[in-house]
């Protein structure tokens, strides 16, 4: 019996539990509408189902999140938030730990930083918690490379104390104070010393284009001609007017990377559970889901 028919609530389905210390539904900030999980992980796993996938492959769960001056207003109205918890049950779904792996960027390789965990139980008010005025890089440029690279470690794609270009990478933003890395931070390191490589979906949340181009690109071939077990799914908000000609074409050129435009984020956090997974998850990545290791 599959996990859908399990949460779908069949007469002969064993129960499955979600987190207990958060209810089923709750009000995501700034929402008019509860957010629920079961129901949002039904109308997933249906979508899935539809596209020929019965058993969700098990994946780590990255989301890369654009923290440059352009974005900040979204991200202090609670906006950034509320797609972050519209992407809960993805990490229920998808994550072998059920969660979201948060990696904040705006320009430059300090600014790539793994925030932790997002999870069912602690993702209301995550980005005024843990992001907002917080993070290496509030407030900066954009470069798409660095947050790519940082992803491809967690995932153990890429040594972790090397760029792509190999160079060697920037001491940890804790360590530049004297501090430790996070236990997220040292989690990832211990994986990428011990070689693990496991497959990856990184969903890439950006409102600018960037000035790295070039690198970015390479980054991304390299990734590809390896045969990386890693999707990259870009979504470029366009709130204030940008274009995203670069994420249009990088889509198009490599095999494991999709390209979703946004043009109002406040209307997208609103959509229903079907037409948020029929933008998100189109054919390409329904066949990289299909076999993604």
């Amino acid at each position: 019996m599959s996990l859908y028919d399990r949460l779908a609530g069949r007469a002969d389905a064993p129960a499955v539990s979600l987190p207990s210390s958060s209810p089923l539904t709750w009000p995501a900030a700034g929402l008019d509408v509860g957010t629920d999980l079961r129901g949002a992980q039904v109308a997933l796993l249906h979508w899935l189902q539809q596209g020929g996938i019965t058993t969700p492959p098990v994946l780590d769960l990255v989301v890369a999140l654009d923290v440059s001056a352009s974005f900040e207003d979204e991200h202090r109205a609670g906006v950034t938030n509320d797609l972050l918890v519209r992407l809960v049950p993805w990490g229920l779904t998808f994550d072998r730990n059920r969660s979201l792996e948060l990696i904040t960027f705006s320009s430059g390789a300090a600014s790539a930083h793994l925030v932790g965990s997002l999870t069912a139980e602690n993702c209301r008010g995550f980005v005024s918690r843990e992001v907002v005025a917080r993070v290496p890089g509030w407030c900066g440029a954009t470069d798409y490379s660095h947050p790519i690279e940082r992803a491809l470690r967690h995932g153990g794609w890429l040594a972790a104390d090397a760029t792509e270009d190999g160079a060697a990478r920037p001491g940890l933003f804790g360590r530049l104070f004297g501090g430790r890395p996070s236990a997220a931070a040292a989690a990832e390191a211990d994986g990428a010393r011990a070689g693990l490589r496991r497959p990856l979906l990184v969903l890439f949340i950006t409102d600018g284009d960037n000035q790295d181009k070039i690198r970015a690109r390479a980054v991304l071939r390299a990734s590809q001609q390896r045969r990386d077990a890693v999707y990259f799914l870009f979504l470029g908000v366009s709130n204030q007017g940008s274009r995203f000609p670069f994420l249009e074409a990088i889509g198009a050129e490599f095999d494991n990377t999709g390209f979703v435009a946004v043009d109002d984020l406040r209307a997208f956090v609103r959509l229903s559970h079907e037409a948020l997974n029929e933008r998100l998850i189109g054919p390409e990545l329904l066949r990289w889901l299909r076999q993604p290791g």
